[in-house]
């Protein structure tokens, strides 16, 4: 699996919105990593899945090795975030000690992972890179994207987080699939300016701005967007 001076190895690719997730939960804890970026122009997915699928039997990005338990991996974006709170967060910054509390947490990741990541991925897939064009398709996931988008905008018009009176693990695993909202016709501050403000709010956040930055700096990165 490979070694790292950082604790932690991230193994993505350079469009993964779900990567970004765990970047940011993994600055907000302090937790030092390396990215390591699957190279899509230069290998084929078989050649992919013949180590790749080592890490992760499902075989999709992002998947993350914890150097200092034994080089343990955990694959799943949200399995990730849930792994990180539970052994690196003892101060409950980002999520709460109270199993109540934690239920409310879980409910919301629960949507993100089940509907707001996949309906996202669909959208762009029928708008951007399907064969045929198929407009029923697209509209499809547009529609029920700003259905999503429209409970958290009814959730959000009352408070400022998702659970409780601090941002949590929750409210983090949003934002990077949101970033992009605008490429599949959600024009949240237009639309939705509750969920607007609410992202914003961690946008402007030190450690949020550097997991992003950490990723898209990436020499490796930069190559691959210029091939």
């Amino acid at each position: 699996m490979g070694s790292s001076k950082a604790q932690f190895t991230l193994h993505t690719h350079v469009t993964c919105p779900a990567a970004f997730k765990v970047a940011h939960v993994l600055s907000l804890l302090g937790l030092e990593y390396e990215p390591i970026y699957f190279d899509s122009k230069r290998i084929s997915r078989e050649e992919k899945l013949k180590w790749f699928t080592a890490l992760n039997p499902n075989g999709r990005s992002p998947a993350l090795i914890d150097h200092t338990q034994n080089d343990h991996v955990v694959w799943e974006s949200t399995a990730i975030l849930l792994y990180l709170v539970t052994l690196y967060d003892p101060e409950h910054k980002l999520y709460p000690k109270d199993v109540f509390e934690q239920s409310k947490v879980n409910q919301w990741m629960m949507l993100q992972a089940s509907g707001q990541g996949p309906t996202m991925g669909q959208a762009f897939w029928f708008g951007y890179w399907h064969h045929e064009v198929l407009p029923s398709a697209y509209k499809r996931f547009v529609d029920e994207n700003k259905r999503i988008l429209a409970v958290l905008e009814k959730w959000l018009m009352e408070r400022k987080w998702l659970v409780g009176e601090k941002m949590t693990v929750a409210d983090v695993s949003y934002l990077s699939w949101y970033e992009e909202a605008y490429w599949v016709d959600a024009d949240l501050e237009e639309e939705f300016p509750a969920v607007h403000k609410w992202l914003e709010s961690m946008k402007a956040l030190p450690e949020i701005v550097a997991g992003s930055k950490k990723l898209w700096e990436r020499d490796d990165y930069k190559h691959d967007q210029a091939s």
